[in-house]
């Protein structure tokens, strides 16, 4: 069976499920200059922690790549998993390593399931909260740096569905060629964009523009897709039928 790793971001403590198995790894991100949550932290190694303000889960996916080796590895959140079933606050239908062995037998990569943006398209949806300009600041990066996956980059940025939250699973040789075409375009984007202006919310700016990056970088890809629930511990069905309703407005 395959070495299985799932890194679980977290920035602060959290009650852990029971059903977590070994292979899921809680991962402080963001934690230079932070005391220890009793967790991984990620900065150790070969590690950019202190830009979690703006890269957010990254940090701890960075670390991953540079500092892991298990065959196959992914990132969840503390309180988002994949799950076989939408609304499962308790993690009873948490994929197994069993599940995720057998799923990558046959496909390429686990994402969380694509949501709707309603009569949004991926760019408008993104432009209507944060700034537009460094969209167009990460298309000229694929441009210069990956111009093959400029096409990819407009169908994606054209459709009304979409991936969210910087989650995955996948075998490792995958996700290194992943993780070093990302980092190289948000690195991109980092050295041609000034943030100093930019309040707490608008400075997340690599993690959101992460968001899209995974989905243009699995498009050009054409990857097999297995697509899963995200499960969230504090998920309800009020909370599901308000989001829905929103996107449905959007």
């Amino acid at each position: 069976m395959l070495d299985i790793k799932i890194y679980v971001a977290a920035h602060k403590q959290f009650p852990v499920s029971k059903r977590l198995t070994p292979a899921y790894q809680i991962l402080q991100v963001g934690s230079e200059g932070k005391a220890s949550l009793g967790y991984l932290r990620d900065n150790t190694g070969d590690h950019i922690s202190a830009k979690n303000a703006s890269y957010c889960e990254l940090t701890g996916l960075y670390w991953v790549w540079k500092n892991t080796t298990s065959d196959v590895a992914g990132l969840c959140h503390y309180r988002r998993y994949f799950s076989s079933r939408l609304l499962d606050r308790n993690l009873r239908q948490l994929l197994t390593e069993k599940e995720i062995d057998r799923i990558l037998q046959k496909y390429d990569v686990i994402l969380p399931r694509r949501v709707s943006l309603g009569k949004q398209t991926v760019r408008e949806h993104y432009s209507a909260a944060h700034f537009e300009k460094d969209l167009n600041t990460t298309r000229r990066a694929i441009e210069e740096l990956y111009p093959d996956y400029l096409k990819a980059f407009d169908e994606v940025m054209a459709m009304n569905r979409t991936y969210q939250c910087n989650m995955f699973i996948m075998r490792r040789e995958r996700m290194n060629d992943y993780c070093e075409w990302l980092f190289e375009v948000l690195g991109y984007v980092e050295a041609h964009t000034d943030i100093s202006e930019y309040d707490t919310a608008q400075k997340r700016i690599y993690g959101y523009l992460g968001e899209r990056l995974l989905h243009v970088w699995v498009h050009h890809q054409q990857l097999r897709t297995c697509e899963k629930w995200f499960a969230s511990t504090e998920m309800t069905v009020k909370k599901i039928f308000q989001t829905l309703l929103a996107r449905a407005k959007g």
